[in-house]
């Protein structure tokens, strides 16, 4: 004989149960998109550290090069993502002679960005992301 409690669960979700792997599936989705946002962020970054370096490394002086780089990064996307725009910061290192040409100038971009632009829905909080490029530049340059 079947009793009415065999009947109740004959291998079928509830509602409730639905509703559970409904909610599990939308975190699971939002944190998917955020981690691809950020990833995303970083790939932007990455590139305006390399083409600020490119940049600062054709300068013919090292006062040339900073402009040079903050210019080429103020030119990015980022502007548009970084909560107070990207920040830019520049060293270099001289040759063995110790002049300009021949060294190296590493560039440095950050960009901050509120959690709820990489979430797409309200999050508290910030992430930072630094990136960093160096780049020789010609010791024969003029």
């Amino acid at each position: 004989m079947n009793s009415s409690s065999d009947h109740a669960d004959a291998g079928i979700a509830t509602p409730v149960e639905m509703m559970y792997l409904l909610v599990f599936c939308m975190v699971a989705v939002l944190f998917v998109g955020f981690l691809g946002r950020l990833h995303a962020t970083g790939v932007e970054v990455g590139n305006a550290a390399q083409s600020a370096a490119r940049a600062a490394s054709m300068a013919a002086t090292p006062g040339e090069a900073e402009s040079a780089a903050s210019l080429s990064v103020a030119a990015s996307p980022l502007r548009a993502h970084c909560s107070g725009g990207a920040r830019t910061v520049m060293r270099w290192v001289p040759s063995e002679l110790g002049t300009w040409q021949g060294g190296s100038v590493t560039v440095s971009v950050s960009c901050t960005l509120a959690n709820r632009e990489l979430a797409g829905v309200w999050m508290s909080g910030a992430r930072t992301v630094i990136m960093r490029d160096t780049q020789p530049v010609d010791r024969y340059q003029r």
